[in-house]
């Protein structure tokens, strides 16, 4: 027997060896098992797809997610400083508060009323320009057409808000007639004073729209208490940095805010400030406001136009000495409203000025408009003493919106405007 044949015969005799195995299993249970397991792969089949979508979409997700937090973040961070300013804000108010409820104490109970008064109605004004500030965005003035200053008949119920204009170190006062309808929409039921009058339009008037610089809201911020006037001032307002810019500042504080005795200026913490070349500001500085006793000349502004402005620099003890001023005082920047060889005297009748002219002065062979500064020049020189003035030994006896045979009007300022809005 070969080899190859006795392999075969082993092997044979080793398969009759082994078990024999049968399935007991119905066909039912041979079906299900099979449907089992091809629904277990066609699981995993899935499962391996998931995989590789989300594996594939991985890095978008990412960086969806980023930007989504970093907004969350930014918002959080701006949501945090408005809290945190509204905190700062409203710590600031409190503190106020607190400071004039323990000044209250030292008070007799007058005085008491009397500021309580004062606090309600301030806060009713902050509150009431808030709700107006929505009425009007900007504003326009107009010139009055027929007078250089501001007369009583001028008004027709409206309110007057005096205000200055800069031009370079110049401070050339305006006054603004505000008409009634406005003044009701922006102060309902109450009068304003000038610093809120100041509050409410200062930052909507277009200066350089009238040629002139761009000064006004002042820095820092204003209070008041009673007659007295506080100015918070931040350290870098520029106010003290020389003449040139104090003359202007002091001058324009006189203008506005005419209404008030005196001017404290403090740091923003409401410690005294110093102030370049002065020092230390520990004590209230006096305002002359409506009261200053100046004299009037005509000035001219690089724009071209003409104003009657007074000359800041000077004040005059006694009306003699203002109107002499007028005739006498001549340099680069204000020119004399009286032609060169006009002269009068001065005399006092009781409560008017009479300015009486030595020759019978023609106004005709004057330009009309420098007629009517001259005119106007002596009321406003007369009305800063508190008193008028009534001209003699004109030719003519009414000139343009003046009856020359009677005292003149009054003004309540110079340099006239109607305020619009746009």
């Amino acid at each position: 027997m070969s080899d190859w044949e006795k392999d075969e015969e082993a092997l044979d005799e080793l398969m009759n060896k082994m078990p024999k195995f049968t399935d007991h299993r119905s066909k039912e249970d041979v079906y299900n098992r099979v449907k089992m397991e091809i629904e277990n792969q066609n699981s995993e089949k899935n499962k391996r797809t998931t995989r590789m979508f989300l594996s594939k979409w991985k890095p978008i997700a990412v960086s969806i997610a980023s930007i989504l937090i970093l907004t969350f973040l930014v918002t959080s961070f701006y949501n945090d400083k408005e809290s945190s300013m509204s905190k700062d804000i409203s710590s600031r108010s409190m503190e106020q508060k607190s400071s004039k409820k323990e000044g209250l104490h030292s008070m007799d109970p007058t005085e008491e009323a009397s500021i309580s008064s004062d606090t309600a109605e301030t806060e009713s004004t902050n509150s009431m320009l808030t709700m107006s500030s929505l009425d009007i965005s900007s504003i326009e003035l107009v010139p009055l057409n027929n007078t250089t200053s501001v007369y009583e008949d001028n008004l027709h119920g409206g309110t007057i808000f005096h205000f200055s204009l800069i031009e370079n170190a110049l401070s050339v006062p305006v006054t603004i007639i505000i008409p009634k309808e406005q003044m009701i929409s922006d102060f309902p039921n109450m009068t304003p004073n000038s610093l809120q009058l100041y509050e409410r339009y200062a930052n909507i008037i277009d200066e350089e729209a009238l040629g002139f610089n761009n000064y006004h809201p002042y820095n820092g911020y204003f209070s008041a208490e009673g007659k007295q006037l506080k100015h918070y001032l931040p350290a870098e307002h520029g106010y003290d940095i020389a003449p040139g810019t104090s003359a202007p500042y002091w001058s324009s504080i006189n203008e506005i805010f005419t209404d008030f005795d005196s001017l404290m200026r403090l740091n923003e913490d409401g410690t005294p400030i110093e102030w370049d070349q002065a020092g230390i500001l520990d004590k209230p500085s006096v305002l002359s406001g409506a009261h200053a006793h100046q004299s009037y000349f005509k000035y001219v502004a690089f724009n071209g136009n003409f104003y009657l402005s007074p000359n800041f620099t000077k004040s005059f003890d006694t009306l003699s000495e203002a109107f002499v001023d007028m005739k006498n005082s001549k340099n680069d920047i204000y020119t004399s409203v009286i032609p060169d060889k006009v002269t009068y005297s001065y005399r006092a009748d009781h409560d008017t000025a009479i300015i009486q002219f030595d020759e019978p002065l023609d106004l005709s062979v004057m330009e009309s408009s420098d007629a009517n500064r001259m005119i106007e020049a002596f009321s406003l020189t007369a009305a800063s003493f508190g008193t008028q003035v009534k001209l003699e030994n004109i030719v003519q006896k009414q000139w343009n919106e003046f009856d020359l045979t009677k005292p003149l009007p009054v003004p309540l300022g110079p340099n006239g405007f109607i305020m619009e809005a746009k």
